[in-house]
């Protein structure tokens, strides 16, 4: 667990053979014991310091309607209102961006694929204020 006792969406490594989308529902439904419909991609950042790219999707819970944390993949596991993220608890600064974006998305009631990338300041945490900016932001 690379940050632990910090929130997160689930994530992870694809498996040979499994698309992007699939492997979104299977870590959801993995990490935290929920069943998703993949509704749209949502974002992509890449992290040139690290050699990453975060494709993240929008979803919704589908049926059967579960939802716990799966250890040893997760600690805990919970749904939060819009207003009550815990911001200051977020382990990624992509997960950070990605989730003020969708509530910005969300309140004007137009959802955006977004492309960027990450730049962070050398030694700086995964999710520290002020140590990353996203550049080359690209909306369609």
């Amino acid at each position: 667990m690379p940050q632990r006792n910090l929130w997160t969406i689930p994530a992870g490594f694809l498996e040979v053979g499994e698309s992007t989308a699939a492997g979104a529902a299977r870590e959801t439904l993995e990490e935290a014991g929920a069943n998703i419909e993949i509704i749209a991609p949502y974002v992509h950042y890449d992290i040139v310091g690290i050699g990453q790219a975060y494709l993240l999707f929008r979803a919704k819970l589908s049926s059967p309607f579960t939802f716990a944390a799966m250890p040893p993949e997760s600690l805990d596991a919970a749904l939060f209102a819009p207003e009550n993220i815990p911001f200051d608890e977020i382990a990624f600064s992509s997960v950070s961006i990605a989730l003020k974006s969708y509530l910005e998305d969300r309140e004007k009631g137009d959802f955006k694929f977004r492309h960027g990338s990450i730049i962070k300041e050398p030694g700086s945490g995964p999710n520290e204020p002020g140590t990353f900016k996203l550049t080359e932001l690209y909306t369609v």
